[in-house]
């Protein structure tokens, strides 16, 4: 398979747009992507199956830091699939594409940008927030900006307001008070706007407030001068304004829903699944975005219980009981979505070991025999390993590409 080369895209941020002075203060913003990086470097990658596919793979393995085209670098999303490996699979696999993980949407939005039919699930109500707004029209930029001015006027008004009960030892109350406000001023908005609106309402929740960072509930006090967080609000709406006018014009549009991936499936029959699924005992992604939920009024229902490998899960169980649910709830996702691929369809599952108490979780051959379980033949994988400065440890991570036989 001749290798296609992909054409170089622009990136929407700059290094003077966060410091460019608005409202006559300059205060040298540090980006919120800062916080949370892309993909460690990678050393060699085992490759199996098919050569011409496995190369594809490596190739996509190997993609590490940060990548900030499109709407990619906007709103944090913890453990997202780096861009480049979803376009590299994309552009391998022709035909209609589903992500079950979708989570802040990069497949999503990698699946439209190759004119493809797309689709994804997720049981995160944040998730899909996210999602919908990466994905979002680029005829969507001039009514963002125009609604955000006016709901940063609105919130320059020196009224007090409700602020959540659980939020309120987060954040100084002052930046509660100013969050409050900018959070009414977007109810006045046209309805049209406001998950754009609130997702970058979202987007601004962690870094105003005392958590360290989306992935660490680490307290670290600090101190926001008053006006900043709307300053920071307007900034990052016109941020997003960039991010949707360097998506291409006349786009498919991304079909999103919310669901479970052990029982919900793409809205049709597809050529290609390719996602990311939790990995075993690493994060707990619905509880991690406690803040938003509170601040947003979003209920996550069942997700605290539906979600799949969480951390608290391999924590509160015994490591082997824990380990046969994950092992089971991987055999009935992927049983699920296979049986949504069209004849010569595939599946790729990018996935990495999980560790818990300092004892790695093999996520590789659990996963091969759920895809061998569900009917697919496992035509090409790679791995590759990964340093984890977090847990001062080595992780193994992995893509496997199976294939429903014609």
């Amino acid at each position: 398979m001749a290798k296609k080369k992909r054409s170089k895209r622009q990136s929407i941020r700059n290094s003077d747009f966060f410091n460019e002075p608005l409202y006559g203060m300059d205060l040298n913003f540090k980006s919120d992507d800062a916080r949370t990086a892309g993909p460690t470097e990678s050393d060699e990658v085992d490759q199996h199956g098919e050569e011409d596919l496995s190369e594809v793979l490596a190739r996509a393995l190997k993609h590490s830091g940060r990548e900030e085209r499109e709407t990619h670098g906007f709103h944090t999303y913890p453990a997202g699939m780096h861009p480049d490996c979803a376009a590299d699979i994309i552009a391998a696999c022709p035909g209609a594409v589903h992500d079950p993980f979708c989570g802040g949407g990069t497949v999503l939005v990698e699946g439209i940008l190759a004119n493809r039919p797309t689709s994804g699930t997720d049981i995160a109500p944040i998730a899909l927030l996210v999602a919908a707004t990466r994905t979002a029209p680029m005829s969507m930029a001039t009514p963002l900006r125009a609604a955000a001015r006016r709901v940063t006027e609105y919130a320059k008004q020196p009224i007090e307001v409700a602020v959540p009960e659980e939020v309120v030892s987060w954040y100084e109350p002052h930046v509660a008070q100013e969050l409050g406000r900018l959070r009414d001023g977007i109810l006045k908005e046209d309805p049209a706007v406001h998950s754009l609106l609130r997702t970058v309402f979202s987007s601004i929740l962690i870094k105003t407030s005392f958590r360290d960072s989306d992935t660490s509930s680490r307290r670290t006090p600090t101190q926001r001068p008053p006006g900043t967080t709307l300053t920071l609000f307007h900034k990052k709406a016109r941020l997003l304004g960039r991010a949707l006018e360097c998506m291409p014009q006349d786009l498919p549009e991304a079909t999103l829903k919310y669901g479970d991936a052990r029982v919900k499936t793409a809205p049709s029959m597809v050529d290609l699944i390719l996602t990311s699924p939790p990995y075993p005992g690493v994060y707990d992604y619905l509880p991690m975005q406690q803040l938003r939920y509170a601040w947003l009024g979003l209920n996550p229902g069942r997700g605290y219980i539906k979600e799949i490998g969480s951390r608290r899960a391999f924590r509160a169980k015994e490591r082997g009981e824990a380990l046969k649910t994950w092992q089971a709830d991987t055999t009935s996702w992927v049983a699920t979505q296979a049986g949504t691929l069209n004849p010569n369809g595939r599946m790729a599952i990018v996935v990495g070991d999980g560790l818990v108490a300092g004892r790695v979780v093999d996520t590789l051959y659990p996963t091969i025999e759920a895809m061998e379980a569900a009917g697919l033949t496992i035509i090409a994988r790679v791995s590759t390993d990964r340093p984890d400065h977090a847990r001062n440890t080595t992780r193994t991570e992995h893509i496997i590409m199976g294939e429903r036989q014609g």
